[in-house]
């Protein structure tokens, strides 16, 4: 279990929204944004690649392209760089 001092204190880190703890993973709070992060040994692992990153519009797993710092949807086309 993360402690809430540490809970406090995290922010997603590709949007630097704040994040909540939703069961076994922590969730980024910014509807757009709606990463998801899982954490192992009570370590969060905060990494974009490895992180859930559904689309809000259509619930499908958006492709995170480093490069450009943008996720990308390949159902609907939708996209979110890290400048929200």
């Amino acid at each position: 279990m993360i402690k809430k001092e540490v809970l406090d204190i995290l922010a997603c880190p590709l949007c630097k929204a704040d994040v909540k703890l939703e069961g076994t993973k922590l969730a980024c709070i910014n509807p757009q944004c709606l990463c998801r992060y899982r954490i192992e040994d009570d370590i969060p692992i905060m990494l974009i690649d490895e992180a859930e990153r559904l689309c809000p519009k259509c619930n499908t797993q958006r492709d995170w392209l480093e490069e450009r710092n943008l996720l990308n949807c390949p159902k609907c086309g939708c996209e979110l760089n890290n400048r929200i």
